[in-house]
């Protein structure tokens, strides 16, 4: 009788549990359906456009879950209450961190040529094309903000030549090509020649102009000519361009102060808001 009794007691506990999970998971099935009959009309997601539900797992908030959609090879992270009756899509922000520290830690300096203070509390990065007449005027402005900033900024440029821009791509690997001998001062002597004479340059121009720009500079010419015949420096470029698009370039120019994107042409005080209040958040530390 004992034994009968402690089988009859294990009967009732597994039945019981499964009395609880099956509703359970109903309501999960439920509230995922939901969730994707509601994201489907809200993003206008065909039907014929499969919509799977992935990695849902107890959120950072209480209360609430989270999880990856893929509608069409694209991943929508969302948030969803526990009662399945709210939810967001997008990324959860974590108000304590730096939103722009990891696009800055993704941005990689070292080695380039750089104006400015060395230990500056604000770092500005370019991605530009030389033959993009709003990069010329955006060269300008940086000018502005680097005359009137100083040591309290450091910049740097770096390459983003676009494809309808036939001669850009070489003008890049000509300055990358000075680049690698360290002279600092030419290069920055090229790079600005290339902005300032973009109507005088074509793509079959580009070497003749680089040397014009480069006279009187202690650049190498015969090294020069072999890294730019030979296009030495073209993956260089493309790494550039890779680097850019990881952090959301698609066109030129694109700057980044402390890892806050500034796109376009825009004028001295759309740069002077972000470095000014980067100065001051960096004097607040």
């Amino acid at each position: 009788m004992k034994r009968h009794g402690l089988i009859a007691m294990s009967l009732f506990t597994l039945l019981g549990c499964m009395t609880w999970a099956v509703p359970a998971r109903a309501a999960d099935d439920e509230t995922t359906k939901k969730l994707v009959e509601y994201y489907r009309r809200k993003a206008n997601v065909p039907p014929t456009v499969q919509i799977e539900v992935k990695n849902v797992e107890p959120a950072k908030i209480k209360g609430a879950k989270s999880g990856t959609m893929v509608a069409g090879g694209r991943s929508i992270n969302f948030l969803i209450s526990d009662d399945g009756r709210y939810a967001m899509f997008g990324d959860l922000e974590d108000l304590t961190v730096d939103p722009f520290k990891k696009v800055a830690e993704k941005i990689s300096v070292k080695g380039l040529p750089a104006k400015g203070g060395a230990n500056a509390a604000v770092v500005i990065v370019e991605y530009s094309d030389f033959q993009c007449p709003f990069c010329a005027r955006a060269h300008a402005t940086t000018n502005q903000v680097l005359a009137q900033y100083g040591d309290k900024v450091r910049f740097y440029h770096k390459e983003f030549p676009l494809s309808f821009h036939p001669w850009a791509e070489p003008a890049s690997v000509a300055v990358k090509c000075v680049a690698e001998q360290k002279q600092d001062e030419a290069y920055w002597k090229l790079v600005d020649f290339f902005f300032d004479k973009q109507k005088e340059i074509t793509p079959q121009n580009v070497k003749d102009k680089a040397h014009e720009a480069l006279q009187g500079t202690k650049v190498d010419m015969a090294k020069f000519d072999d890294c730019f015949d030979n296009k030495k420096t073209a993956d260089a470029v493309k790494a550039d361009m890779a680097e850019g698009q990881s952090v959301g370039v698609s066109g030129t120019p694109a700057f980044f102060i402390n890892g806050r994107m500034i796109s376009g042409a825009q004028p001295l005080d759309a740069f002077k808001a972000v470095i000014d209040d980067e100065l001051a958040r960096g004097a607040a530390k």
